[in-house]
């Protein structure tokens, strides 16, 4: 992406995509009418090049690929390699397909970036359908979905009129900030009910929620570390008082009193205030 390039936030893209396979009444559920659900989110498969997929939707005997696109310019690699992932790519990563052939659909989502994006998409011969979710959801450029329940739901526009879930919080590119709040919640939350021993796992996997085991093992791993780093920062920094480790297993303790449990929500406020002012680079790199 290039420095001129205005940007949607990807976060924000992806959940509004995982959104539409839930059945929400303020909000399009468009893969939920066609029979879609969240199958895994960011699979890496090993085929030429490699194809590191934002999200795989999957219904009883199709498939589809989601590419979501916050860019005005930068199409990446991911779009040129689709037609070499074949069912046994799924199979190998533990994806369960119906028996004999499957076909899938490759969509490019967005917001009004696509309209700028789409001339490079077509400069470079990308011709999946490309939807537009913005005041509105609809395909307006690329062919037609393959998936003719598909195709029906994403020609004519809908409105949006709610917000999307939240559904995946936070990413491997998300900022310290981002992840802050939830670690800090979780580790109160852990404290004042007496479960006061975790591994760095099983606190990124609480913090994800449901959608956990759709997460590709990689990217459980890389969230993970991101987690675990930041734990180190919080030790090491405002939370020495309050948290320990002790080979690969941390402790939270915060006094059961108001004015510990205060203590701690302040001495919160202050670690995320100064987030700002050291990179994760810096705290990697120069420890």
């Amino acid at each position: 992406m290039t420095n001129t390039d205005h940007s949607f936030d990807h976060l924000d893209i992806t959940n509004s995509v995982l959104s539409l396979a839930y059945n929400l009444e303020s909000y399009p559920n468009h893969l939920y009418k066609a029979g879609y659900s969240i199958s895994r989110i960011e699979p890496k498969f090993n085929v030429n090049g490699g194809v590191n997929p934002d999200i795989l939707f999957m219904s009883d005997d199709r498939g589809l690929f989601a590419e979501c696109k916050g860019g005005e310019y930068y199409t990446g690699e991911n779009l040129g390699r689709y037609d070499r992932i074949a069912a046994r790519h799924l199979v190998e990563k533990g994806i369960d397909i119906p028996a004999g052939s499957i076909e899938i659909d490759v969509g490019i989502f967005g917001k009004e970036n696509l309209e700028a994006l789409k001339d490079k998409l077509l400069e470079e011969g990308i011709t999946y359908p490309q939807v537009i979710m913005n005041k509105v959801i609809q395909k307006k450029y690329g062919n037609d979905f393959k998936d003719t329940a598909l195709q029906k739901l994403f020609v004519e526009p809908v409105q949006i009129k709610g917000k999307p879930l939240q559904i995946l919080r936070f990413t491997e590119n998300s900022s310290l900030r981002k992840i802050a709040p939830y670690v800090f919640q979780a580790m109160a939350a852990r404290s004042a009910s007496k479960r006061v021993e975790f591994t760095t796992r099983e606190l990124t996997e609480e913090l994800m929620g449901e959608i956990w085991d759709s997460l590709d093992r990689e990217l459980q791993k890389t969230l993970s570390n991101k987690v675990g780093l930041f734990l180190r920062r919080c030790k090491n920094e405002y939370l020495r008082p309050y948290l320990g480790k002790k080979e690969n297993v941390w402790r939270i303790r915060v006094k059961d009193h108001w004015k510990s449990r205060k203590k701690f929500g302040e001495d919160c406020k202050r670690m995320v205030k100064n987030l700002d002012q050291t990179s994760l680079y810096d705290f990697v790199y120069k420890q």
